[in-house]
């Protein structure tokens, strides 16, 4: 009874041999085992199905080949087509029957080898099949093997080249079982040496805890830890330890990957340094403008004590508190630990007790102060100083006449990228401030030009129940 059985897809088979009949009993083989599932194609030398090969080898999925052929004899047909197609199995269907040609022919990569007249329809077939799932897999197994031994490079290119040095040691022993170049170079052991250490002789006190973190890692990645080194020739080494840990052919392996710091550590502790020498020089500046300055204000105080002219008098004062806005600026920065701005809270309270000391003002004029923890640049702080200073001495001078008592106030708010800044009183007002802004006096005008210098939108208003300037600029 024949055995026949159904292929999910169609073959086609490459016969070459020079007998008919044995081409023919072939096919009657093949087409009883699988009726539905083979296609043959025929060729009577090698050179012929080397030709057809040409055409066709992507759709030949065996090659069904005799070894006496009329252009090749033994295996010289069959390494020929096998060298130009690797890539398709050959089934030799022989009638020599000689084990030593049998054995070549299989260690050259024959799949299998048949004797003619010893095999039947489901022997050829079965054999025919094999070859083509055996070659498959082969393949398939090669270029998983291609893949991963492209991978494996791939990997040890990074890890070779990584420009920091990686070391992997077994958690177990510590005893390091590889490293890339720069590990060499850093650290000043060649791999040979490098490879009878153990991991805690890299740090420069061993019994540290620090060169026990290998007993705490976690599988995966762990945090950085910075810890002392030491190269071989005992310089120390400042190098931040990031670890990998895991499970590598049963062992517990640790893939550590260490950046040198000592040369970045030894840059910060010169950018302090230099930082620390530069605020003391801003410091020192700051101071000798300040005190320049209050050197300008107390020769003005002595100069108005001895004037006789009260006009005189009223002028020295007013240029004398104008000039102590200014320094009041570099004394705050002086004893700030910010030396780029400053805090306006602390800078106005400070200017507003030295008007109401210059003026002897009493507690008869109230002060209201709300500007919050803002700070201000000292491009910034200097103008709304002056400019506070000039209104409030205007204040102090015209808006409580016939008044027992007042207030004056200061606003000061952030908002959107735009500062807001109310400065005013509660003052019988300006009557005649049409009169004064066309005289333009040295007030008005260093208002108008200091708010010119900030790009900030002026707006005074003025009545009989007070004055009120309105600054606004982007902040």
């Amino acid at each position: 009874m024949s055995t026949r059985v159904v292929s999910s897809q169609m073959k086609q088979i490459l016969v070459v041999e020079d007998n008919p009949d044995d081409s023919r009993l072939f096919e009657l083989y093949l087409m009883e085992a699988d009726p539905s599932g083979i296609r043959l194609r025929y060729s009577a030398t090698v050179t012929n199905a080397m030709e057809q090969l040409e055409d066709y080898s992507d759709e030949i999925d065996c090659i069904l080949l005799d070894l006496s052929l009329p252009d090749s004899f033994g295996l010289h047909g069959f390494e020929t087509i096998s060298r130009a197609y690797p890539e398709i199995p050959i089934v030799i269907c022989s009638g020599t029957e000689d084990e030593n040609l049998a054995s070549e022919a299989l260690k050259a990569g024959g799949q299998d080898y048949l004797i003619k007249g010893r095999f039947d329809s489901l022997l050829l077939f079965r054999s025919i099949r094999y070859a083509i799932e055996r070659h498959d897999m082969l393949a398939k197994l090669e270029k998983q093997s291609y893949h991963i031994r492209e991978s494996e490079e791939r990997y040890r290119l990074i890890f070779e080249n990584n420009p920091h040095p990686v070391l992997l040691y077994d958690i177990a022993s510590e005893g390091i079982l590889d490293l890339n170049q720069e590990a060499e170079r850093v650290y000043g052991y060649n791999r040979r040496e490098f490879q009878g250490l153990q991991f805690h002789n890299l740090f420069a006190n061993p019994n540290s805890s620090g060169s026990n973190l290998f007993s705490i890692l976690k599988y995966g990645k762990n945090l950085p830890e910075t810890h002392v080194h030491k190269r071989k020739d005992g310089t120390p080494l400042l190098m931040e330890i990031t670890s990998y840990r895991f499970q590598l052919q049963g062992k517990e392996i640790v893939l550590a990957i260490l950046v040198d710091m000592t040369k970045w550590k030894q840059s910060e502790e010169s950018l302090l340094q230099s930082l620390r020498e530069k605020e003391a020089l801003l410091q020192e500046i700051h101071h000798r403008v300040k005190n320049n300055l209050q050197i300008m204000a107390s020769l003005l105080n002595l100069q108005a004590n001895y004037a006789k002219n009260k006009e005189v008098t009223r002028e020295l004062k007013d240029t004398e508190s104008r000039i102590y806005s200014m320094s009041l600026v570099h004394n705050e920065l002086y004893n700030s630990k910010n030396l780029s701005e400053v805090g306006l809270a602390s800078y106005v309270d400070k200017l507003l007790d030295n008007l109401w000391n210059v003026y002897g003002i009493g507690s008869e004029i109230r002060r209201a102060v709300e500007v919050g923890e803002l700070s201000l640049a000292v491009e910034k702080a200097l103008p709304i100083g002056m400019m506070i200073n000039e209104i409030a001495t205007n204040s102090i001078k015209y808006a409580y006449k016939g008044r027992k008592n007042g207030e004056f106030f200061i606003r000061g708010i952030y908002r959107n990228g735009v500062f807001f800044l109310e400065v005013g009183d509660n003052g019988v007002g300006i009557s005649d401030y049409a009169e004064i802004e066309s005289k333009e006096t040295l007030g008005f005008q260093l208002i108008q030009i200091l708010s010119k210098q900030l790009k900030a939108r002026l707006n005074i208003q003025t009545s009989a129940q007070g004055t009120k300037f309105s600054v606004e600029f982007p902040f």
